[in-house]
């Protein structure tokens, strides 16, 4: 197979092995296999010398999973990529699945399915990728109907072209790279083969986790790349369902600066959502109906609260 693994790892020696030993079970050679250990924190090294052939690299100091990336992108020598987090795995036939596709397709990327599992939680439904536009992928990803590395393949060549993983970036760097994708015109196919796993534990080292500042600054970014790809568009060819789906993305973005005090940065992506027409309080009916009695600053932090429950967690992780 044709294909690198990358697998970026921060203090991930208790979960390494796993994502390893998944691809090559999927056929990759062990040597298409880098780890790129970010900083020397655990016995990483010790876990990756006892998978034969695979290759690690390791970065003295924390760098961050984008540059871990990269650094893992600058030493493979295969036609195609993944990359894969430590904690996460493949199974079932994804990655041959990917390769046909980027190969029958001659696409850029490949994305595949995917599903949530984790620690003491029913793995989540199976999440399989329809064929979209390039703008429907991305209005999809604006409202959160993502596909995270464990279950994307790239063309080296393709990925190296638009400049890579942003190293600048500690929150929603896929999210980011997928979006400069899309607005670059990079051709996507898709498979229905096998599955990426998506695992969800409790780590206080988890990207998951990073601060609202951080999430803020890469939607600024992403938010950018939008605006300039939507300033790019014919009139005709940019309808108002279009501008709209774009507003609640930023009213999306104001919920997330007022639940964690980001008065002035909530009222900016407020303003930046009515100017593209969308005039709610709230991004769907039960946020607009909570903000219609709380305002937006109260609704907002009780929205979050709520997300940090258990209880969110219990019927996110069932759908």
């Amino acid at each position: 197979m044709d294909l690198s693994v990358v697998i970026p790892s921060y203090r991930s020696g208790k979960l390494v092995r796993r994502a390893v030993e998944s691809a090559i079970a999927e056929g990759v050679s062990p040597e298409n296999v880098v780890v790129v250990e970010d900083g020397v924190f655990d016995d990483t090294a010790r876990v990756v010398a006892d998978c034969p052939g695979v290759r690690l690299i390791t970065l003295e100091t924390n760098r961050g999973a984008p540059y871990a990336r990269n650094v893992g992108l600058q030493n493979v020598a295969t036609r195609y990529v993944m990359f894969l987090d430590a904690d996460d795995y493949v199974e079932n036939g994804l990655l041959p699945g990917l390769v046909r596709a980027l190969e029958q397709q001659h696409s850029d990327l490949a994305i595949g399915p995917w599903r949530y599992a984790g620690e003491d939680r029913q793995p989540g439904m199976l999440r399989t990728p329809e064929r979209l536009s390039n703008a429907e992928w991305i209005f999809s990803w604006t409202r959160l109907r993502f596909f995270p590395p464990c279950c994307v393949a790239w063309n080296v060549d393709s990925i190296r072209r638009i400049g890579a993983w942003d190293a600048r970036l500690k929150k929603n760097q896929d999210g980011e790279l997928m979006i400069r994708a899309f607005v670059r015109g990079l051709k996507v196919s898709t498979s229905d083969a096998g599955q990426g796993v998506y695992w969800q534990h409790a780590s206080p080292h988890r990207v998951t986790n990073a601060k609202i500042d951080d999430l803020l600054h890469a939607t600024d970014i992403i938010f950018r790349q939008l605006e300039t790809w939507a300033g790019s568009r014919a009139a005709n060819d940019f309808p108002e369902s279009d501008r709209n789906a774009l507003g609640r993305y930023c009213c999306v973005t104001a919920w997330h600066a007022y639940a964690h005090d980001r008065k002035d940065s909530g009222m900016r992506w407020m303003a930046k959502a009515r100017a593209y027409g969308f005039r709610n309080k709230g991004y769907n009916s039960k946020t607009s109906l909570l903000a219609t009695f709380l305002g937006v600053s109260l609704s907002s932090k009780a929205r979050a609260r709520f997300e940090r429950s258990g209880i969110f967690y219990k019927l996110r992780y069932k759908r």
